[in-house]
């Protein structure tokens, strides 16, 4: 039943752009029911980029550009030295956490060929060693996709 719901809604969602409005109707027996015809009881469902979303042909340009900009006109505002201190800030701290992060997957790395190497006597199939080895390895790679993170969100203030 969730299955079917779930591919309902999934052809729902592709079938957005045809522009139907979309009605969920529940009977009485607890039955969810989608369609494109209202029944009484029916409620509308709002579809991101549905029509609604689409400029009609009667809208003006300046009514268009008010629609997108999502905030409202007494919104406060910064002025640009304070929003450049702020990014400065925001540049160091990530520039901080960047740095630690590449000293902690050194480290990381350094633990994972120290525990890669077999002390004597010990087998490769043991499984403490494997589980060990393999926690070193999620270790190193979690840090160097930490690092990876952080180099995007620093591309992105500059």
């Amino acid at each position: 039943m969730l299955k079917s719901s779930f591919v309902l809604l999934l052809y729902l969602i592709l079938a957005a752009p045809a522009q139907a409005e979309i009605y969920k109707y529940v009977d009485e027996s607890g039955n969810v029911t989608f369609t494109d015809v209202y029944k009484k009881g029916a409620k509308r469902i709002d579809i991101p980029g549905g029509p609604e979303a689409l400029p009609s042909r009667g809208k003006s340009a300046s009514s268009k550009r008010a629609s997108a900009n999502p905030s409202p006109a007494d919104f406060p505002r910064i002025d640009p030295g304070t929003q450049k201190r702020r990014d400065d800030i925001r540049r160091q701290v990530l520039q901080d956490e960047i740095n630690g992060e590449r000293k902690n997957a050194a480290e990381a790395r350094r633990q994972l060929s120290l525990g890669e190497r077999l002390a004597p006597g010990e087998r490769t199939t043991d499984a403490s060693y494997q589980n060990r080895v393999k926690s070193l390895r999620e270790s190193v790679q979690q840090h160097e996709q930490n690092v990876v993170s952080i180099q995007r969100e620093l591309a992105n203030l500059k």
